[in-house]
């Protein structure tokens, strides 16, 4: 049987890495954003990263989906603890909403956003990201009203998303509205769950 000890302190040093990769892309942002910073923010050589991982893309990769493993487990937790599908949609609405307000996410995702615009490599992580995020709102709005097909489930989860993800500038942290964020929370969920069982979505095909 393997021994596990160099195994577990290997994926130790991947997280610590990935936490020292985004905080890096927080407080510099993107531009300043490279492995030997990384790297020295760790306290270990270029070289030595990229043992975990090889280039700047797959680093970036890595801490995406470290990231957005984080908020897929916290939603997991708030969709077993929901009693119907409506109390889950506005508890996942609520809980995205408020986590705006927070720097890391205030910072994080407008950078990475940024730099999807010039970057094709990002632009495909981030779509796929949102993509599996999106598919939370998607399964929610069809078990609210299981009349919707799959593409008006697409819809309507891209619009709730981008109508959050749209505030993130007006409502984060320390933005000049963000004491505004509770009636935010308020109207999307009215809309949103005004929307899915109304059935009213456009029916046409919609592109992922």
């Amino acid at each position: 049987m393997p021994k596990r000890g160099p195994y577990k302190a290997g994926l130790e040093r991947q997280k610590q890495i990935l936490e020292a990769a985004k905080n890096l892309l927080i407080d510099e942002g993107y531009h300043n954003f490279s492995i030997r910073k990384v790297a020295k923010r760790v306290g270990i050589s270029p070289g030595n990263l990229q043992h975990h991982f090889a280039t700047r893309d797959d680093l970036v990769s890595a801490m995406l989906d470290h990231v957005i493993s984080r908020y897929l487990l916290e939603l997991e937790v708030i969709k077993n603890k929901a009693s119907s599908p409506k109390e889950c949609l506005i508890s996942v609405i609520e809980f995205v909403t408020r986590d705006l307000q927070t720097r890391d996410t205030t910072v994080f995702f407008p950078e990475i956003w940024s730099l999807s615009n010039h970057d094709e490599y990002i632009n495909t992580l981030m779509q796929q990201m949102y993509k599996v995020y999106r598919r939370i709102y998607e399964d929610i709005a069809l078990q609210i009203n299981p009349s919707l097909t799959e593409q008006q489930g697409r819809l309507i989860a891209l619009f709730i998303s981008a109508t959050i993800e749209g505030h993130t500038m007006f409502i984060g942290y320390k933005k000049s509205n963000n004491g505004m964020c509770e009636g935010v929370i308020k109207m999307i969920c009215s809309t949103a769950l005004q929307i899915i069982e109304s059935g009213d979505i456009p029916a046409e095909r919609a592109k992922n």
